[in-house]
């Protein structure tokens, strides 16, 4: 595949974008943008669009909050070059024949379009790229609907084979009978594509003066003596089928926290709080502002403050009830959310609270979600794999594999990265889509990719995490075995010098606690205390492979009874 080529449907992928804003309710263009995602490698992206044409479709038929904006981009595309222009799409890439193109005369001729041509199409995209993902229990529930609504449709029928498939491969990879599994067993959860899209303006030169100049300026703010500056890390990245080893190391740029002055050890050099924060369960507990615990010592009861309007939520002081009311509570205030979620999903559901959170934050500041203080400067870990070079497609111009034959390390729901964000953001009331370019799946997408591995969780004595946070400054940290600090979050998250360094044989006898004038801040996302293997598997999510700092360098040779 020519980087040219792929340049230009990505190109085109952009253009049909900047439509959404003149035509936020066309369905075809919805479906359009669907399988432009989908002819890139982005099977996720084309979900969100592809599930948007089907509520569309619905505000037609059933006559909706937003039916008469709905019928009237049906009728301005009905038999529209647009609308010509998708069928063709359709009839070579899924193979639908007999498309509809006459042009209509009444709403009821439009309707009957919609309902079926269109609303046709958006299923059929939606559960071949729900199947792609690895959503299939998702995929079983919108092909069931889809062939009790088009019978006799070949494509839903294959649709159907290919999930049971699927299923039967699944349940009998886990020793399991998939004739006994419950519709509610199936797995509806995969891996997408992490990485910073093409279209993607919002994400910041980080190495740039004047983002280096930003960020120093909240650094100061939370850790006088200590300052954000580039350097240089080791690619970590995750081994691919179509991916060559690699034989000589390769570093790339990144940003790490260094130390303006000689730092003696035991000393308290950071202390940051957010309103980035989720709490999963017993809200009445914690602050919704920091999430400190309400019952913690030093807390007094008549300082701790409810919301005048929804009386639903607590703060543990003025403080961060002015800050709520500033910054994100306007939008959630009596916001209900849903807390009952099975333990399977406890980690999912907690990212998505953070999610929500940012969503909120973006509303109440009249910013892209992308651009907050808190996530702007985070890096996505994505992968660092050369798109241009590793795209392929197969004979009939298609991608070779639904992804593109790139790597895919972001979890995926259609829950998750679907469902509850618009679900969330329509009530807020926020029209979802109107408000496209601004609440959009990769947008949500990006934003996950930013919190797994840079988020700080807490889990509830059942092992359930519970409550979650995002601290900008603290996570610019990177990550050794060998920290030269320790941490702690209660509300606040707080970096000490080391008193102690972690005791290992491999180390250099000459080091001593404590920071010098230059010196990297080494922070750590495991318990450094368990063997180098159980270390690297929990860090591994963060870092997006194997943990190759020099105490487990050391240390896995050590294992393999080689020398360093």
């Amino acid at each position: 595949m020519s980087s040219i080529s792929l340049q230009q449907r990505v190109a085109r992928l952009e253009d049909l974008q900047n439509l959404l804003s003149e035509q936020p309710y066309s369905i075809v263009l919805r479906l359009r943008l669907s399988l432009a995602y989908r002819d890139l490698g982005y099977p996720d992206l084309a979900v969100g669009d592809a599930y948007k044409a089907l509520l569309l479709t619905d505000e037609v038929a059933e006559e909706g909050e937003f039916h008469d904006e709905a019928m009237s981009a049906v009728m301005e595309d009905f038999g529209s070059e647009q609308a010509a222009q998708l069928f063709a799409t359709v009839a070579s890439q899924l193979g639908f024949e007999g498309l509809q193109g006459a042009k209509a005369s009444d709403d009821n001729d439009a309707t009957i379009w919609a309902q079926k041509y269109l609303s046709k199409i958006a299923y059929a995209i939606l559960v071949s790229c729900l199947i792609d993902c690895g959503c299939l229990s998702s995929a079983f529930e919108y092909n069931t609907r889809a062939i009790q609504a088009y019978q006799d449709t070949p494509i839903f029928d294959r649709y159907r084979k290919t999930i049971q498939e699927k299923l039967q491969s699944y349940f009998k990879s886990r020793n399991e009978d998939f004739a006994e599994a419950d519709v509610d067993e199936y797995p509806d959860r995969g891996l997408v594509r992490r990485e910073q899209y093409p279209w993607n303006t919002w994400e910041p030169d980080r190495f740039s003066e004047e983002s280096l100049n930003c960020m120093n300026e909240q650094m100061a703010a939370v850790a006088p003596k200590l300052e954000i500056k580039k350097t240089s890390l080791l690619l970590l990245a995750p081994e691919t089928p179509n991916s060559c080893p690699q034989k000589d190391p390769i570093y790339v740029d990144q940003l790490g926290i260094f130390a303006k002055e000689d730092i003696a050890p035991g000393h308290l050099i950071l202390e940051e709080k957010s309103l980035l924060t989720a709490v999963a369960r017993l809200r009445e507990t914690r602050c919704d502002a920091c999430s400190i615990s309400l019952t913690k010592a030093g807390i007094d009861s008549d300082d701790i403050r409810t919301c005048d309007e929804c009386d639903e939520i607590y703060f543990c002081s003025e403080e961060c009830h002015d800050l709520a009311q500033d910054t994100y509570h306007p939008a959630l205030c009596g916001v209900n959310i849903d807390q009952t979620v099975p333990a399977s999903e406890a980690s999912d559901y907690l990212y998505s609270l953070l999610l929500t959170r940012a969503l909120a934050l973006a509303e109440v500041q009249e910013s892209h979600p992308l651009e907050l203080k808190e996530v702007c400067f985070i890096w996505g870990d994505y992968h660092g794999v050369d798109v241009n070079q590793n795209w392929n497609m197969d004979s009939t111009d298609g991608v070779a594999d639904p992804f593109g034959s790139i790597p895919q390390t972001l979890p995926f729901s259609f829950k998750y990265n679907i469902l509850t964000p618009l679900n969330v953001l329509e009530k807020m009331d926020i029209n979802i889509f109107t408000q496209s370019p601004r609440y959009d799946t990769w947008i949500f997408n990006t934003l996950y990719a930013k919190f797994r591995g840079t988020a700080s969780a807490r889990q509830g004595l059942d092992g359930r995490p519970e409550v979650s946070a995002v601290h900008p400054m603290w996570c610019m940290g990177n990550h050794s075995c060998d920290p030269n600090v320790s941490w702690d979050w209660e509300g606040s998250i707080r970096f000490w010098t080391r008193e102690q360094l972690v005791d290992w044989k491999g180390r250099d006898p000459s080091a001593k606690p404590g920071m010098q004038k230059g010196e990297e801040l080494r922070g750590h996302y495991c318990d450094v205390r368990l063997p180098v293997k159980e270390r690297r598997e929990w860090a591994v999510g963060a870092l997006g492979g194997d943990c190759m700092c020099p105490r487990c360098v050391w240390e896995e040779a050590q294992e393999r009874g080689q020398t360093s």
